[in-house]
């Protein structure tokens, strides 16, 4: 077998991100800069999420008003709350999220776009984990 052929993905970038990064000197993930382990001892789900979204940390304002429009975008349509109901009890979580996701999707009012733009697609994320996270 040739040296030249790579075995799984090793070597193999597939996109790049600003959102995160490995960083391996501090044997760390980092989102924005701020490293994973920080984050989880000091910050709340929500703040993180507002960082992820918005670039930086929020402020004891922008924080309320991103948990209320969170927890304003938490309920599910009677369809998916159905598909979830009736997934079974031993569903791996990733597989339950990836179909609900799916579904979500579909059930998308937004037409006015063939594409989406990222910050949208980060919302409709953040709502679908707030979904996740209330049931």
């Amino acid at each position: 077998m040739s040296d030249d052929i790579k075995k799984g993905l090793l070597g193999i970038v597939v996109d790049e991100t600003e959102v995160s990064k490995v960083m391996p000197e501090i044997n760390s993930l980092t989102y924005r800069g701020y490293a994973a382990q920080d984050l989880c001892a000091a910050c709340k789900f929500e703040e993180v999420a507002y960082l992820i979204l918005n670039k930086d940390l929020p402020n004891s304002i922008q924080l309320k008003k991103f948990e209320k429009e969170e927890k304003d975008n938490r309920e599910l349509s009677k369809n998916l709350y159905e598909i979830i109901k009736n997934m079974p009890k031993k569903s791996h979580p990733m597989d339950v999220a990836r179909t609900a996701v799916s579904v979500m999707g579909l059930e998308e009012r937004i037409k006015k776009h063939k594409t989406l733009h990222l910050r949208l697609i980060w919302e409709k994320h953040l709502e679908f984990l707030q979904k996740l996270l209330r049931h």
